[in-house]
This record gives C-alpha cells, sequence and structure tokens, in this order.
C-alpha cells in the first residue's frame, strides 16, 4: 500500500472524508496472507481524518460482504461486514509538523511534535483525541515524509488492518450447521450418513486401544 500515502498538510484543519473503494485495498493483502476470504460484494472504507496538534484522529467505517470456509463443515460462509472505528496515531517523535490551517486563517503552521509518552497539552481537565488511546507510532500509518519533507499519513493500510480486524473468527455456513462427521467425513448438513451415535474418529480409537492394552 505504499502508493497510498497522502501529505498530511493537504488535510484541512478542520478535518476531511476521504472514501476508499479500490478493491485492491483489501485483495492484496488477503492474497499476499494466504487469507481464504472472497469479495462478492465491494468493501467500502469511510474515513474522517483530523489533524490535532499531537497526532492525527481517524475515525472510520467499513462496509460490504465477504465470504469464508465455515468452521464447521468448510462450505462458503457469508457475512456482512459493518464495523467502525477510532483510532489516534501520534506524530513520531521529534519530527517537525506543519499543520494545515482552517479555511479563515492563512498560512501553514508549524510545531513540534511532542515526544511520544505525552497527553494533551490544554487547560486543566481538558480531554484531547490521544486521551485513552496508545502512544506509540504505528509507521505503516503516520511517518516522516521522505528526505524529512513533513509528515504523511496512510488512512488505507489503517482500514485494512480495521477490516481483518472484523472478519468473523469462527464463520458459520448457517447458525445450526452440522458440520462434518468425525468418522466418515461426510457434511452432515447434506446427508445423514451410518456412523450412527459413536462420533469416534481413528485418533480417537487408537487411544482406546492403547488404554485397552494397558
Amino acid at each position: 500500500m505504499n502508493g497510498n500515502w497522502i501529505a498530511l498538510h493537504t488535510v484541512p484543519r478542520e478535518g476531511e472524508k476521504l472514501v476508499f473503494k479500490d478493491q485492491g485495498i483489501w485483495r492484496g493483502p488477503l492474497d499476499e496472507f494466504g487469507i481464504n476470504c472472497m469479495i462478492p460484494e465491494d468493501i467500502t472504507a469511510e474515513i474522517f481524518v483530523l489533524p490535532h496538534d499531537e497526532g492525527v484522529l481517524f475515525r472510520g467505517r467499513i462496509t460490504g460482504r465477504v465470504t469464508l470456509p465455515c468452521d464447521r463443515c468448510g462450505d462458503v460462509a457469508q457475512a456482512d461486514i459493518d464495523h467502525t472505528f477510532d483510532d489516534f496515531e501520534p506524530y513520531p517523535a521529534g519530527a517537525e509538523i506543519v499543520l494545515p490551517t482552517a479555511a479563515k486563517d492563512a498560512g501553514p503552521q508549524q510545531r513540534s511534535a511532542p515526544r511520544k509518552g505525552k497527553k494533551g497539552t490544554g487547560g486543566k481537565g481538558e480531554e484531547t483525541p490521544a486521551a485513552g488511546f496508545t502512544t506509540d507510532t504505528d509507521e505503516s500509518v503516520i511517518r516522516v515524509a521522505p528526505f524529512g519533507r513533513g509528515i504523511e499519513i496512510n488512512p488505507a493500510t489503517l482500514a485494512w488492518e480495521e477490516f481483518s480486524l472484523a472478519l468473523p473468527i469462527k464463520p458459520l455456513c448457517r447458525e445450526d450447521c452440522m458440520g462434518l462427521c468425525p468418522v466418515c467425513g461426510k457434511n452432515r448438513n447434506m446427508e445423514n450418513c451410518a456412523c450412527g451415535t459413536d462420533r469416534t474418529g481413528p485418533c480417537q480409537a487408537a487411544l482406546s486401544a492403547f488404554k485397552a492394552k494397558k
């Protein structure tokens, strides 16, 4: 996703909503990591990006549909994705930050990024977007631009990270999926088998025989 870096100074000081519809954002990493997941309905990510004195706030929503192998029987399982997230990425420590200004202001605002671990600089009791978030900088999402020319952000990488978290851990083709027979391997959703109620598989049978001899 190296082609998705955006110069922070191009984002308005009051924030901007970015929409990502390029399916390569999802399909590329799925292929790269060998994840058996198909996208029958386009995935869309909408991310509101808000520059702040200490870092950048990302507030997003990912929607769409995927298919994965059922955790019980291996058939196709369909899952709707509707995932929202908030993420705050602090600036790299010591970086010189040129923040965009509000529309009514004129000229850029240059600041020195606070060191990692530093919280808000507002008045007493004032909470900043950084409150409650980690102070570690994810350099795949925010970095010093090449040759030290300001800060760049990569919301597409963050969108992929959140998309991967939204995938179901144990997808099911249906809630009452009966799975595969552990003896003969038949799909019990499709046909009955003659294995009866004894579901002892080869491994369990070998173990039982070992116990009997002992």
